[in-house]
């Protein structure tokens, strides 16, 4: 009888560790995954609300209601980064606007296979092949009265920050122009890696869309047009 509940108790603890096993590989498998998507997912989250909020902030310095101002950014273990990410070029008539800068440059962020940018005033956010529209950008029309209005950020600076810390950027007004018209044949051609948010957007302010690659061709007629490019000086460390 002893010898049998000796036995017993053992294969009692095998089958504990053998059940206590299996748990731990569940979740390493299945648990550990999630949690770390949850993590990632909760950090995504919180940049792009500091990024809207950098946003906000440029839009004040872009009216001189503040000449400048300095934002705390948390790269969260990416990096964030003033480049050339974008192109864009705007016809009136058939004829190209030469005041507008055609790499206006923007606030980019990156983390993995995620992106995020602060591109003609308007949040993007691509992964993996999908962009999406987080924030509208400056470009707005209305059809009673027939309008349209186009504020462009030419950002004027660099640098690059990353990790775990916090980012400054500091941005500064630099002088605007704005200039207005009547009837207007307007195109627009924007060279964007989030050009499928970009043309589906377009096309909900009522332009006629092209997208071929990272190339969008929008044409919209309008009544009145008005278009303006706010300079500002911007640095990151």
């Amino acid at each position: 009888m002893k010898e049998e509940k000796a036995v017993s108790e053992v294969v009692g603890n095998l089958l504990i560790l053998l059940i206590v096993g299996i748990t731990v590989s569940a979740m390493l498998s299945y648990g550990y995954p999630l949690i770390m998507s949850g993590q990632e997912n909760v950090k995504m989250r919180n940049v792009v609300s500091s990024l809207v909020f950098t946003k906000e902030k440029m839009d004040v310095v872009a009216s001189d209601v503040a000449p400048s101002t300095t934002v705390k950014f948390p790269p969260s273990g990416g990096g964030i980064s003033v480049s050339n990410g974008y192109e864009l070029f705007v016809y009136r008539n058939g004829t190209p606007l030469s005041y507008i800068p055609s790499s206006p440059k923007e606030l980019v962020y990156v983390s993995g296979n995620r992106k995020l940018a602060l591109e003609l005033g308007g949040v993007w956010k691509i992964e993996g092949a999908m962009s999406t529209l987080i924030y509208p950008p400056l470009v707005s029309s209305s059809k009673s009265p027939s309008s349209l209005a186009i504020d462009v950020y030419e950002l004027n600076g660099s640098g690059s920050a990353g990790g775990y810390g916090i980012a400054t950027i500091f941005m500064r007004y630099a002088g605007e122009e704005t200039h207005s018209y009547g009837s207007s044949d307007v195109k627009l051609v924007i060279v964007s890696e989030f050009a499928e948010a970009w043309a589906k957007y377009l096309e909900e302010q009522g332009f006629s869309v092209t997208l071929s690659g990272n190339t969008v061709t929008a044409d919209i007629k309008v009544g009145n047009f008005t278009i303006a490019v706010h300079r500002i000086d911007i640095s990151i460390w």
